[in-house]
């Protein structure tokens, strides 16, 4: 159970730290990675997701994983399935960033991330 907190809370905080980022700054981030400005509002989009179900919600999960399997289920879906959007889009080349690693670093602590949660996933006590 140890490393299921673990795991939610490196998801947690760090989905906090770049939702904040899209949020409230997506140009900024646009900006240090030689991106243009075409897409700021899904940038944004995407960092109230990040805030909202993958920073509160692997948060809240944390505190009891088994009690909060349905949350926890949706943390691991949405990190799921913005990782494989994430490959996707890399593979092909949807991005407008210049300084790639901006990109392949995200990617590749998503996919970490990801893969932890679905290792880590507590599974469903019958005697509760």
């Amino acid at each position: 159970m140890k490393k299921t907190k673990i795991t939610l809370f490196i998801c947690g905080v760090s989905s906090l730290l770049m939702g904040l980022v899209f949020f409230f700054s997506p140009h900024f981030y646009a900006e240090i990675e030689g991106a243009n400005y075409e897409n700021i509002a899904w940038l944004r989009n995407l960092g109230a997701a990040l805030i909202a179900i993958n920073g509160v919600g692997a948060l809240l999960a944390m505190k009891d994983p088994q009690k909060e399997l349905k949350l926890y289920d949706v943390v691991m879906l949405a990190s799921s399935l913005e990782t494989i959007a994430l490959i996707w889009s890399t593979i092909n080349g949807e991005f407008s960033a210049t300084k790639e690693w901006f990109i392949k670093a995200p990617m590749l602590l998503a996919a970490l991330v990801t893969i932890l949660l679905i290792i880590y996933r507590p599974s469903r006590n019958l005697n509760t």
